[in-house]
């Protein structure tokens, strides 16, 4: 057998050992749709599994959940102790409580900081007025807090407590975080995937870099629910505003910023710059270990 052919050989079925299960689960999660859908569609000519934000996204998020447990049908009973511990089990403590509110906190305060800096280029409005709705409001925003947990979890769940941990088998710790964030950038424009790359590839952007953030967060904490807080913080300030309207953008943006801004060249810097420095920090506290 020629050395070319049987590298290529051994390359190949490395690849389709570690990415066949993953590849199998999103086909059965494609299927399940197109059975899904038109049924959907069948009780209401309006509705989109993908597009819907309430029951849409719960039916969809269990059907993923589901493959989820499908895939860990492949793995050892170690990566399955593993994934109840790292996604489950530590919600029997409190301990998981003050770190998670710590991050949501310290991120969701970034987040909004981040809002008022970019009100100094003219684009943003501030209305603090709408502020004194908050009272009337209470209700309204805790059940947008408990949507968001939520949200957080099986997001981080199956991003960082499944698909991470996967691949960080059988890959680098480099290797794992890009394969984890590019299938994180994938799923989130389920629509029209290939669209990152073509018209909407600024939002693909903003995703994987997202979700390289959260992933190396996971790798240097091993913990969750560090990233749930992270995450639940940024998100968080969106559920904010569409309750309390109290900023108001222009209506015509700079090519750097737009109103989603997972789409904004300044955030992509941003996320850049706190990537780059969490790589150099977890380089060096390995480099002290060693």
């Amino acid at each position: 057998m020629h050395p070319t052919y049987a590298h290529f050989k051994n390359s190949a079925a490395r690849f389709f050992r570690i990415m066949g299960p993953v590849i199998l689960s999103a086909l059965s999660l494609f299927v399940c749709f197109n059975i899904l859908q038109p049924l959907a569609l069948w009780l209401d000519p309006t509705f989109s599994l993908l597009a819907n934000r309430s029951i849409g996204k719960i039916v969809f998020t269990i059907l993923v959940l589901l493959h989820i447990v499908l895939l860990l049908t492949t793995t050892s009973k170690q990566f399955f102790k593993q994934f109840l511990n790292t996604n489950l089990l530590f919600l029997r403590t409190r301990q998981w409580l003050k770190p998670f509110f710590i991050y949501f906190i310290l991120f969701f305060t970034l987040h909004s900081l981040l809002l008022i800096g970019l009100s100094t280029t003219g684009y943003i409005q501030l209305n603090p007025q709408e502020l004194y709705l908050i009272p009337s409001k209470i209700g309204s925003l805790l059940w947008g807090f408990v949507a968001t947990f939520f949200l957080a979890w099986t997001e981080e769940t199956i991003f960082r407590g499944t698909l991470y941990p996967y691949f960080r088998q059988k890959l680098s710790e480099l290797s794992s975080i890009l394969m984890a964030s590019l299938i994180f950038m994938l799923a989130h424009n389920l629509t029209n995937p290939l669209a990152l790359i073509t018209d909407t590839w600024k939002l693909g952007l903003g995703l994987f870099l997202l979700g390289m953030l959260l992933n190396i967060i996971f790798a240097m904490t091993e913990k969750l629910y560090v990233g749930m807080g992270v995450h639940a913080g940024l998100v968080y300030v969106k559920v904010f505003l569409r309750r309390i309207p109290c900023i108001m953008y222009a209506t015509t943006l700079p090519w750097w910023f737009d109103i989603d801004l997972r789409q904004s060249f300044i955030v992509h810097i941003v996320f850049g710059c706190a990537i780059i420095t969490l790589l150099m920090i977890n380089h060096c506290k390995k480099r002290n270990n060693r």
